[in-house]
């Protein structure tokens, strides 16, 4: 009796020691899973405002772009100048044309519309605008976003320097719906919940079924601050995930029921209670397989979360396991895939951004000598020869600084810089030398960027000083195989206080009216193409002049 009550004690003991297991290793996985979750709807959530927040920045963007064209322009000077008919159809097709062509290539932008509110005149991207008769043509106010019949809107008047008194338009940009829906959708990263896209007084931009409308008036009764916290309506306890309010009023609210959140959980210990009542036997056996299939996959979901957490966006759970647990791998895996595919969609739309803008830094160098060339060419009229090689650097020049190439090679553009100072030299009687390697000429740059270093030496350096008359252009490798380029002059330099003062003038992201192109120009071109590591330096010449260089890394020459 003494060993049977013994034995009964040993098992009652061994049982407790199971059940007592059971219930710390149960509280371990609960708290785990629910954190691990969390920290994935936090990623989520923050991934989809981000890319709310880059959206808003695109149509702001792409507004003003769209008000400073000079289509926009000459359409406004149509209407205020009560031009034919004919010439005004022309400008307005040709404005329709842009905005189709901004919203095939930009997504999220559904509809592009000009509103004079006087005349309450129309030019639209779609056949037929959605904005005729609504609400929003009484709301519009300068550089707003503005929510109306669950639409959003963004706004900015086309401003006219000529008349304060003309009927001045509004650009009106809709934002596509659709994609507010993806990106609210986005937010969601587990079944069993959903997603509130919200503005105003909390309320919802889509329609919500029973279970939103519930989070939805428990939120209008809560100070709800952004970030993660728990509430309870009818229907239970709910874990919600809150956004910060973005530039054009919408907030996103995720919202997930804690009981699904906790279902493997839940399921294992109705499984392992089973077991337990049936033997001793099969409830350590179960420990083990608890041990295997739960907490094993619950450290590595951790473990991978944690390699996304420290940016590495590649990695996968290769093995899925046939329990539970297979839908939450799933789920991670496909996160991981869409988050791929979306950093190459906003990669991509960043490049396309890069290009346009280098575009547009590129026209504004304007070949101001042109007039004085041609006037050089009629002073020298009786000399054939002069007036031969006038022209013909003079047309290799306009050749050169009119293409449409991104890039070019360094040869070419040194070319180009010979064929400027070739002119300037007839002009203006100056001397030049340019030291290359021949096996730096082919490699590939951005063109149209030492002709304005040489125009600057010339105009600041070599005008301000009679002596002055020597150009120099050095080109070579450095010590850790870049690019650098010199050009030096012998004109009177450049005070600390003077050279400070150009370089902080030149680094800034706008250019005052006022100031000179040339140098800010390619200073900002360098910059955007390869990285600030690549801005303009400066430092005194060997004759006492001013040098002026910049240093890039070599790449893959590519037209884009």
């Amino acid at each position: 009796m003494k060993r049977i009550n013994s034995i009964y004690r040993i098992f009652v003991f061994f049982l407790a020691i199971i059940v007592g297991s059971f219930l710390i290793l149960y509280w371990y996985s609960t708290v785990n899973l629910k954190t691990s979750l969390r920290r994935v709807a936090k990623i989520q959530m923050e991934y989809s405002y981000d890319q709310l927040e880059q959206k808003i920045k695109e149509i702001e963007l792409e507004a003003s772009s769209i008000l400073t064209r000079e289509e926009t322009k000459l359409l406004q000077v149509a209407i205020v100048d009560n031009e034919d008919i004919y010439s005004y159809v022309m400008k307005v097709k040709t404005m329709q044309e842009i905005f189709q062509e901004k919203q095939k290539t930009n997504s999220g932008m559904a509809e592009f519309d000009l509103y004079w509110p006087e005349e309450q005149r129309i030019v639209s991207s779609t056949t037929i605008t959605s904005i005729k008769g609504k609400k929003i043509l009484d709301q519009l106010q300068d550089n707003q976003w503005i929510i109306s019949e669950n639409e959003v809107y963004f706004c900015r008047q086309y401003v006219t320097k000529w008349d304060d008194d003309d009927d001045e338009p509004y650009l009106i940009i809709r934002m596509e719906r659709d994609w507010l829906y993806r990106i609210k959708n986005m937010a969601s990263g587990f079944s069993g919940g959903g997603t509130l896209c919200l503005f105003g007084d909390e309320e919802s931009l889509f329609p919500v079924d029973s279970e939103g409308m519930q989070i939805q008036n428990k939120m209008k009764e809560l100070t709800v601050e952004p970030g993660m916290q728990e509430i309870h309506v009818k229907r239970g306890h709910y874990q919600i995930v809150t956004s910060g309010i973005a530039r054009n009023g919408i907030s996103l609210v995720t919202y997930y029921p804690l009981s699904k959140m906790l279902l493997p959980v839940n399921n294992m210990t109705y499984i392992t209670g089973g077991l337990l009542s049936v033997a001793l036997l099969l409830g350590a056996l179960y420990l083990g397989m608890y041990d295997r299939n739960i907490l094993l996959q619950l450290n590595m979901l951790t473990y991978k979360l944690k390699r996304v957490e420290d940016g590495d966006l590649t990695t996968q759970i290769t093995e899925l396991p046939n329990n539970e647990f297979y839908y939450v791998f799933d789920q991670f895996n496909h996160m991981i895939v869409r988050m791929n595919e979306l950093f190459e969609e906003t990669l991509k739309e960043q490049e396309l951004r890069m290009q346009a803008e280098l575009e547009q830094l590129q026209l504004q160098i304007n070949p101001h000598f042109l007039y004085n060339s041609l006037s050089y060419i009629v002073t020298v009229a009786e000399q054939p020869d002069a007036v031969r090689s006038m022209a013909v650097h003079l047309s290799r020049y306009y050749r050169y600084c009119t293409q449409k190439k991104m890039i070019t090679t360094i040869k070419e553009e040194v070319s180009y810089a010979k064929s400027y100072l070739e002119i300037m030299s007839m002009r203006k009687r100056i001397r030049y030398s340019i030291d290359m390697p021949r096996d730096i000429g082919e490699l590939p740059i951005i063109p149209l960027i030492l002709e304005p270093l040489i125009e600057n030496a010339i105009e600041h350096g070599l005008e301000g000083c009679e002596s002055a008359k020597q150009i120099e252009i050095v080109i070579g490798w450095t010590s850790d195989h870049a690019v650098s380029f010199c050009v030096s002059d012998d004109g009177e330099g450049m005070t600390k206080e003077q050279v400070a003062a150009l370089r902080k003038r030149i680094s800034r992201k706008e250019r005052k009216e006022e100031e000179s192109v040339g140098l800010w120009n390619v200073n900002q071109r360098l910059i955007n193409y390869y990285s600030k590591s690549a801005k303009l330096g400066f430092k005194r010449s060997r004759w006492g002049g001013l040098t002026v260089y910049f240093t890039m890394k070599p790449q893959k020459k590519t037209e884009r």
